[in-house]
């Protein structure tokens, strides 16, 4: 069931204000131009739309940003929002004006179940995806005999921190290889069928891969339960670039962070985790006011000490900002770019290789593609330095797109590759 909250409806403007986030003791204030103001209605002129959008980040004249998969920059009412909640801070520190930001929390956390479809109950923040994966495998109380099965692609945040805590406890760690040019959802399912036993506790995965742009399919963590089998989802790669439903999904934990794909602050993260499982967890970090939380209570697995509460205003626009825009929007609108940019690779360079899966249904917003003969750090350096392209050189070279990109930045990259790929 959806939270309370109700996100800014679609026809109206994108006007929330910093002010709007209930900072009423800002000693800086925002002026209009600063605010969003983009009318939903104009989807319907297409690109006219999507450039309104990219305006709202102070992107570098000429610079064409395609690395979504590893840090985006926020819009200007996020990094606004940033520094006002750190100058309030700095104005008043005291008990009595940070009170407000503990209102703030809970407000943001209704925000994000009602984003991901789930209880705000089942909802905390952590400061990325690589803690909010810690306190799952830290946390988990597994023992000898006990086995949990990874993918091979999984992020070393969710691959070798397995390995770690397995060699401290002593549970067993199974990791699962997948075909390298899968033909269909199902043989990338059938890995994992194949791996799991009776005595199988977790099944974790990457939902899209960062170093081949694969997604796995969601049915995954449907199978799982049906085997008495816990699911968790890193969704780096996922948290703001698709629609996402956590209980359609029907994951038991799911993990990220603000700073990629959903145009948030820096250091600001996610951690679902389903609620019968709450109480099993234990804190990998235990701070001051850790007590005063029952062991049923999410937010006892967040107590991290002294943290930077000025972001969570922040991390509240960047919700607003997607809810505005809708998340099928982006999420096709991603999809696109990414469609245009394997299509132009195929036809501009037959002799490379696609090691993402050309279908929308195998993969998400991470594109690589790896050139023969080609050294791709020093193309990944000549693109940045020649061409004021920055991408990343990860498995090849890996483009990630997002809102702030468009189809005449995709063709200039093409065209930058023709100049350097002989």
């Amino acid at each position: 069931m959806k939270n309370s909250y109700q996100p800014t409806s679609r026809r109206r403007f994108l006007k929330k204000t910093l002010a709007g986030a209930s900072l009423s003791a800002l000693p800086v204030s925002l002026s209009a131009e600063n605010a969003l103001l983009l009318s939903i209605d104009s989807v319907e002129e297409g690109e006219a739309y999507w450039r309104q959008i990219r305006q709202q980040f102070g992107l570098r004249p000429n610079l064409i940003l395609m690395n979504a998969a590893n840090l985006c920059p926020s819009p200007r009412a996020v990094s606004e929002a940033v520094y006002a909640g750190t100058q309030d801070l700095d104005y008043d520190a005291s008990f009595h004006n940070r009170k407000k930001f503990g209102e703030l929390r809970t407000e943001l956390r209704s925000k994000l179940a009602n984003y991901l479809n789930v209880s705000i109950e089942e909802i905390t923040l952590t400061r990325n995806t690589s803690e909010s994966n810690n306190t799952i495998v830290q946390g988990l109380p597994l023992k000898e005999g006990d086995e949990v099965v990874l993918w091979e692609q999984n992020h070393p945040t969710n691959l070798l921190v397995w390995q770690v805590q397995a060699r401290r406890t002593g549970f067993t760690v199974k990791v699962v290889s997948t075909p390298e040019n899968p033909a269909s959802p199902q043989e990338l399912i059938d890995p994992f069928l194949q791996a799991f036993t009776p005595r199988t506790r977790l099944l974790s995965f990457s939902h899209i891969s960062n170093t081949t742009g694969v997604a796995m399919p969601d049915e995954l963590c449907k199978i799982a339960r049906e085997k008495g089998i816990l699911s968790m989802v890193d969704g780096a790669q996922s948290f703001g670039s698709r629609e996402l439903d956590l209980s359609a999904i029907g994951c038991d934990f799911y993990t990220s962070s603000a700073h990629k794909w959903f145009l948030g602050p820096r250091e600001m993260g996610i951690l679902y985790v389903r609620q019968p499982l709450i109480s099993e967890l234990w804190p990998h970090l235990v701070a001051a006011g850790y007590e005063k939380h029952a062991s049923d209570d999410i937010e006892r697995l967040s107590s991290l000490g002294q943290q930077d509460i000025a972001k969570i205003p922040a991390f509240s626009k960047a919700v607003e900002f997607h809810e505005a825009i809708g998340q099928k929007q982006i999420a096709q609108r991603i999809s696109s770019l990414a469609s245009q940019l394997k299509e132009q690779i195929q036809s501009h360079f037959p002799q490379a290789t696609l090691v993402t899966p050309v279908t929308k249904e195998m993969s998400g917003g991470v594109v690589i593609a790896q050139f023969p003969e080609q050294n791709h750090v020093q193309l990944f350096n000549q693109l940045y330095e020649q061409h004021h392209i920055a991408c990343a050189p990860t498995g090849g070279l890996r483009f990630s797109p997002t809102i702030y990109n468009t189809p005449e930045e995709v063709t200039k990259v093409m065209d930058a590759l023709t100049t350097l790929v002989s």
